[in-house]
């Protein structure tokens, strides 16, 4: 929480709640999720790139020739 809102930790154990912490650690979790999957060539929604880069050239040779 400290880095995605600028608050030092002892601010926000200060002024947190349980579900201020929760959410912190499930962005994290994300992140962390996200990032592994970037590393492996995948975007987070599970594609390769090399896939998406098809359907990019599909729609701008369907744009091309239309």
């Amino acid at each position: 929480m400290s880095k995605r809102y600028s608050k030092l930790p002892s601010e926000i154990l200060e002024s947190g709640d349980t579900l201020d912490l929760k959410i912190a650690l499930t962005a994290m979790e994300y992140e962390t999720w996200r990032d592994r999957k970037i590393n492996k060539g995948h975007t987070p929604t599970h594609h390769s790139q090399e896939y998406l880069q098809e359907r990019i050239d599909a729609v701008r040779a369907q744009n091309d020739s239309g």
